[in-house]
């Protein structure tokens, strides 16, 4: 018998490597969390990085998450990518004058949600010169996606999550699209457990224009607290200090140095009532209910946590006088009617 040669397997095509680099705010940082979920589950060896996410890396254990580099090593890291994918965030913008833009929309395909028309830049042929014709191939559909995430094209009331759903499929021509992140709790935990545990986050990035007024918060805790729930304030280490003082000790104000302390905390409540804010993006992604309350007439605003059931609370009409007024307008007891539709369909 003449044996014939095994023949040789079929040579796996290597994928290509991406490095996604999200922006620094919480809410932005879930939705780079997400575009990098999809763009793994499409083929793609993506390494995200965040500095907000390495936090939370012990929830996303199938993602590869790293901190950002320093900035004197940030172009040299990139570079060892097939193609980096970049949100700059606050520290490399802080340097992007005329000169740097022009030179690193070259070298990377800057995305933000509504960057300037200068971060447009196609790819395709400087990387077809570059790459493996079989890395090229994988990676064409992404070439062109340079610019908005958000603002690619005219939107009504769709959500910044859907929207970035969109921009997947639309401009990164991604087959394969989903909003929804494979979390993995760390062991023990259990989702809702407390359910009569309330999160009241009164703070955010923007508290002139954003935040609700404190004493409505407030009062707020003391009509939640007399309705058999649990009312418990969460806000940014900064203004722990302050919020200790107007609290006094009549509710709960823990406090977390790390958004992965944070995250446990929150994945294991029953709602959170937030201003438009990172803390009602991060629960939503954790699949809490949130009250979003927010300052204008329009409870599908784009920027409401978008990943898990919420609903937005807005004042019944917009003050004329000074913008400020809408926090007059909103009542805690329309807040806790809110929360308790919420609860009920949760």
């Amino acid at each position: 018998m003449i044996c014939q040669p095994t023949p040789p397997l079929p040579k796996i095509a290597e994928k290509p490597s991406l490095a996604l680099v999200s922006f620094d705010s919480l809410g932005d940082g879930l939705i780079y969390l997400m575009i990098a979920s999809n763009l793994q589950g499409n083929g793609f060896a993506v390494t995200c990085y965040a500095n907000i996410a390495w936090q939370m890396r012990a929830w996303l254990p199938d993602l590869d998450i790293r901190p950002y580099p320093p900035a004197d090593q940030f172009e040299t890291e990139l570079a060892a990518y097939d193609l980096a994918i970049v949100s700059p965030p606050g520290f490399i913008r802080a340097s992007m004058d005329a000169t740097t833009t022009a030179r690193w929309r070259e070298k990377w395909l800057l995305i933000c949600q509504n960057p300037p028309a200068s971060w447009r830049f196609d790819h395709t042929e400087r990387l077809r010169r570059a790459l493996t014709p079989e890395k090229f191939r994988q990676l064409e559909k992404l070439l062109d996606a340079s610019g908005p995430i958000a603002r690619f094209r005219p939107f009504t009331d769709e959500s910044v999550v859907e929207m970035s759903l969109h921009y997947l499929r639309e401009k990164m021509r991604l087959a394969h699209v989903s909003k929804a992140v494979p979390i993995v709790a760390p062991q023990g935990l259990l989702r809702r457990r407390h359910r009569q545990r309330i999160i009241v986050s009164p703070d955010s990035a923007g508290p002139e224009k954003k935040d609700w007024r404190p004493a409505a918060f407030l009062a707020l805790c003391h009509r939640l607290k007399t309705r058999g729930y649990t009312p418990e304030i969460v806000v940014a280490p900064k203004n722990h200090a302050a919020w200790a003082a107007r609290a006094g000790h009549a509710f709960p104000l823990p406090r977390f140095d790390d958004i992965g302390a944070l995250a446990t905390h929150l994945y294991e409540s029953g709602a959170v009532i937030a201003n438009d804010s990172g803390n009602g993006h991060l629960a939503s992604f954790l699949g809490i209910p949130v009250v979003t309350i927010y300052r204008k007439k329009n409870p599908r605003f784009h920027w409401r946590p978008d990943w898990s059931p919420g609903i937005v609370v807005c004042p019944p009409f917009l003050p004329f006088l000074r913008e400020s007024l809408w926090k007059y307008f909103v009542r805690p007891s329309q807040v806790i009617a809110v929360l308790e539709r919420l609860l009920e369909t949760t």
